[in-house]
């Protein structure tokens, strides 16, 4: 299957005129998009150092937490003399409104400083009019791009029910899908073509799978390793291809009829501060992340996703090249309703199927069909950190 992969990985990029210096294959039993979540969370994930990709959920490796960590890291301008000039009474009971505020106005613009000054004085007010001019210590406390971006992270928490949305909807991807390119290929598991050192991930390749139904553990049946060793042959026809760019959400937009219900959160200036500037913004604080955790030879955020490779209307041919015995050919029949490799697509309802066609000769041809309406992910691509900023 390491074999296997390779030679997908090779034909998908010549086939999809893409470039593999940024692809990435993705692999496993999700690869329809049926939410904005869903698809969110893949631009979340942060892509290891390999030519395919296990997606799994819960990815412990993802941008947002990595996020996170970086900011509770970085050396942000205290808010010492505002707190001094209101007092604790004060100080607490505006925290409670700013906090109580962020969660019922995510369309406020929380990357400007006069913002968060006016919400202030607009409380100061009411609540503490003596107070007004301590404005100036939150003003000067709120330049810092750290500090907002603090702000803005924490406002996820309860605002969008803990979800970080990006800047691009699953509805704009169906726009983009409705204009892609049609495009078709062919495989041939006998081609010699399987060298992929020359990609950005050196060769490396993850997780492997069952060719007939999803597995991950890297351990195939013998009627799987029958099929990879002896030959097959595949013809791809993809209806509408796409590749789709989404990013971080950084500014609230109020017209998307989506994206208008969850607060930005994002704050580039601050990962760029934390990138470019070394360990000069870090804290020394023992148990803090290091910019080396992070963005070192070994770190956690060397890379995110920058878009998708996206195709509907589906149509995947495997003819096999040698004879199978009755049981093998009824074991093949049961494992494909489970999803054939590469897509690992379930039979379900909206027309999603895996027929196997057999001939007097016992080879077998199954034929994988998903009709338009169900986006499938074929691969991510992938930008290093050091471009981004």
């Amino acid at each position: 299957m390491q074999r296997l992969t390779a030679l997908w990985y090779n034909t998908m990029v010549a086939g999809l005129h893409l470039s593999d210096q940024s692809f990435q294959l993705y692999q496993g039993p999700n690869t329809l998009i049926t939410d904005d979540q869903l698809m969110w969370n893949i631009f979340n994930a942060v892509p290891p150092k390999a030519i395919n990709n296990y997606y799994n959920p819960s990815q412990v490796n993802n941008f947002t937490g990595n996020y996170g960590l970086i900011l509770g890291a970085l050396v942000a301008t205290p808010d010492t003399s505002f707190k001094s000039c209101l007092g604790d009474d004060y100080y607490n009971a505006w925290q409670t409104y700013f906090k109580d505020y962020r969660q019922k106005h995510v369309e406020a613009d929380l990357t400007n400083a006069k913002t968060i000054s006016n919400i202030f004085t607009n409380w100061a007010i009411v609540n503490a009019p003596e107070k007004v001019s301590c404005v100036a210590g939150l003003t000067k406390t709120c330049i810092n791009p750290i500090n907002i971006a603090n702000i803005m992270y924490s406002s996820v928490d309860a605002a969008a029910g803990g979800s970080y949305a990006w800047n691009n909807t699953l509805e704009n991807l169906k726009k983009a899908l409705a204009s892609g390119a049609t495009i078709d290929f062919e495989l041939d598991s006998s081609d010699k073509n399987i060298s992929t050192t020359h990609s950005w991930a050196g060769g490396n390749v993850s997780v492997l799978f069952n060719i007939f139904s999803f597995n991950g553990s890297g351990k195939y049946d013998d009627v799987s390793y029958k099929t990879t060793s002896e030959g097959f042959h595949i013809t791809a026809h993809f209806g509408k291809v796409t590749t789709f760019t989404a990013g971080p959400y950084t500014q609230h937009d109020a017209q998307d009829p989506t994206l208008k219900d969850f607060p930005a959160w994002y704050n580039s200036a601050a990962l760029s501060l934390a990138y470019t500037n070394g360990e000069k913004v870090w804290s020394t604080e023992k148990g803090k992340v290091t910019w080396n955790d992070m963005f070192g030879p070994n770190g956690h955020l060397q890379r995110m996703v920058s878009s998708l490779v996206v195709a509907d209307d589906i149509t995947i041919i495997m003819k096999s090249e040698i004879d199978y015995t009755s049981s093998e050919l009824t074991e093949i029949q049961a494992a494909a309703k489970a999803g054939v490799w590469p897509f690992f697509q379930a039979e379900v309802s909206g027309g999603i199927t895996n027929k196997v066609d057999i001939d007097e000769k016992g080879r077998f041809t199954c034929t994988t069909t998903i009709p338009a309406g169900h986006p499938q992910i074929l691969g991510i691509l992938q930008s290093p950190m050091s471009t981004i900023f």
